[in-house]
């Protein structure tokens, strides 16, 4: 079982805070001062990464990682066409939203500059080569590729911090897909809880998973949110989430296909702020009061007092007997070992009484 992976300067896992990503996928739309804008942006909310998405050298007129891409108005049942942009197609999308890597090399330095991790998802062997080269804090594994061993395998012996998206995963892919880190490389994995609907109803997010997850993989679990706002990732941290993934946009009305989908700075800034407290509040397994308890323990607590005046010799019965705060007397669970004793001296009302006043 893996607790802890190692990210940059700082360890991601059991004990520590969360490691908030904000994926910018394209989100920049293709416009590489917006793209340096929304990294600014992730930084000042709180974000400990940036990630973005490298698609090779794709063009409208050469072959890439969809079939007969130029030619689809939609991928699956999600219609992609950006008409107010002019792009009308998937294949058109693509190659405006891309990030190619002279991009990327850019956007590392300025990430960099900055002073937030750097990473981005890709899809082909030679652009985990650039990634690796590039230093990138950590590789991402997409969901649409947890049934690819060969693929997986290439990425694990890159001997790197890696991430992988388990939305539309069988137990046996998740399975698979975890074996070929096994045993010398499992201690970079991250395994992220994903739903990879756009977004997906609560109904069947699903959050419970995040445990099974952690018995049958042996890694570090997240997740990866595609829902509407921060509730859901916040949820996911209180049962112990260790990394969240969030799309991220400056503006949830700009045309493209995740900007709806996505946190804006007040949503990302709340998630981060408060997966912070979250994380302090969720503490350890431990039985033991707080010095600060303990401190404040006697002032909320009672002590046994007495009703009425008693007179010396006089023996003390319960109606001569109450409990009051401060409890700093004799306890009230102490009750059967004050009744029947005899004052040993006069006793005013409403007085706490001490074991030094009773015979």
């Amino acid at each position: 079982m893996v607790e802890r992976v190692r990210i940059g300067s700082r360890w991601v896992g059991q004990g520590e805070p969360p490691y908030i990503i904000a994926e910018i996928g394209a989100n920049h739309n293709g416009d590489m001062e917006l793209a340096k804008k929304m990294i600014v942006t992730a930084k000042e909310c709180g974000c400990d990464a940036v990630k973005f998405q490298l698609w090779g050298r794709f063009t409208a007129h050469t072959e890439s990682y969809v079939q007969k891409l130029s030619q689809q108005a939609k991928l699956g049942d999600v219609d992609l066409a950006t008409p107010e942009l002019g792009l009308m197609n998937v294949a058109e999308q693509l190659e405006q939203f891309q990030c190619n890597q002279a991009q990327h090399i850019m956007l590392k330095a300025f990430a960099d500059q900055v002073g937030i991790d750097f990473a981005s998802t890709t899809l082909t062997e030679k652009d985990i080569d650039f990634l690796t080269r590039l230093n990138v804090a950590f590789l991402k594994i997409a969901s649409q590729d947890t049934d690819h061993p060969h693929f997986i395998q290439y990425i694990a012996q890159k001997n790197l911090p890696t991430i992988l998206s388990t939305g539309l995963s069988t137990w046996g892919e998740i399975e698979a897909a975890v074996n070929c880190f096994k045993p010398d490389f499992l201690k970079n994995l991250i395994v992220l809880h994903c739903v990879s609907l756009y977004p997906p109803e609560d109904r069947i997010i699903n959050l419970a998973k995040m445990e099974t997850l952690r018995r049958v993989t042996g890694a570090p679990v997240g997740y990866s949110d595609h829902s509407i706002g921060f509730s859901i990732p916040l949820a996911a941290i209180a049962l112990g989430a260790v990394m969240i993934e969030k799309h991220f946009t400056l503006d949830k009305n700009l045309p493209g296909w995740d900007h709806k989908v996505s946190a804006d700075p007040s949503e990302m800034r709340v998630i981060c702020q408060e997966a912070k407290r979250i994380h302090a509040a969720l503490g350890v397994p431990s039985p033991d009061l707080t010095a600060d308890e303990i401190k404040k323990k006697d002032h909320f607590r009672r002590s046994i007092i007495t009703t009425q005046a008693v007179k010396q010799g006089e023996a003390l019965t319960q109606d001569k007997l109450f409990f009051k705060r401060p409890g700093t007397g004799i306890k009230p669970y102490e009750l059967k070992y004050v009744l029947g004793r005899v004052a040993k001296h006069d006793l005013a009302a409403d007085e706490n009484i001490d074991w030094a006043d009773l015979v």
